[in-house]
């Protein structure tokens, strides 16, 4: 009589519950990793983002000191090209050739600001302002650099007909007669007119000229000064945002 071995029985269900429950381990494994890699990320990011805020804050404020600098300068300026543009309209034979070099040497100062731009370009060049998650901060600094842009537009028109009046006033005025005490601090320089100065070319044609190109100068400089003081503005209160958004004392 032949024996047979007993029969062994496998319990599919048992076998696809174990292989479920090792996928299932593995999977969650992965998830959670997952999960903690991306928080990392996100707490990284937070943080540079912060840090970007925290930086920019000081360019702004520095923007600020800048630009309160430029538009007492601009105003003075100002005032003094206007000056001369009174004496030149004025001009005969008879006006004093030394006031005209008195006023003329002091109204040739340059107007101009370079902003700030250690955390802007970070945050331009590389792509970082993906970081900026407060919509109404990133909008307002994206505005503040529109700003800036049409300032800069405005400061290059205005050193473009600087040069076009400087080319004209070297056929007028001669340096030799305008004496500047400290050339190395033009902030600081106090200039004298020796008092035999005479003018290089007194023709009414030429001096009207010269008038006209210091008028339009005149003219942008203080549409570059309306600008200025809007740009300040603008910065004062992308502060203020950036202070109370972030939570900065």
């Amino acid at each position: 009589m032949e024996t047979h071995p007993p029969h062994v029985h496998h319990s599919s269900g048992k076998k696809f519950s174990h292989y479920f429950y090792e996928f299932l381990m593995l999977f969650l494994a992965v998830f959670c990793g997952f999960l903690a890699e991306n928080f990392r990320e996100e707490k990284v990011e937070h943080s540079r983002e912060k840090e970007f805020m925290r930086t920019l804050v000081e360019d702004l404020k520095t923007d600020t000191s800048k630009l309160t600098e430029a538009i007492s300068l601009g105003k003075v300026m100002s005032g003094r090209i206007d000056t001369l543009i009174s004496i030149l309209n004025k001009f005969s034979v008879n006006t004093p050739d030394e006031e005209l070099y008195k006023i003329y040497s002091r109204s040739g100062r340059v107007v101009n600001i370079d902003f700030e731009d250690r955390t802007s370009s970070q945050l331009k060049n590389a792509g970082n302002m993906r970081l900026i998650r407060n919509n109404n901060v990133a909008d307002s600094i994206r505005n503040y650099w529109s700003t800036i842009k049409v300032l800069e537009s405005i400061s290059s028109r205005l050193e473009d007909l600087r040069n076009k009046a400087q080319d004209i006033s070297i056929q007028i005025f001669h340096n030799k007669f305008i004496l500047n005490t400290n050339k190395l601090d033009p902030v600081h320089s106090k200039t004298s007119i020796v008092p035999e100065a005479k003018l290089i070319n007194n023709n009414p044609e030429l001096i009207a000229q010269y008038s006209n190109r210091r008028y339009n100068n005149s003219n942008v400089l203080k549409n570059y000064l309306l600008n200025m003081q809007s740009t300040k503005a603008q910065a004062a209160k992308l502060i203020k945002l950036i202070m109370k958004e972030y939570h900065f004392e």
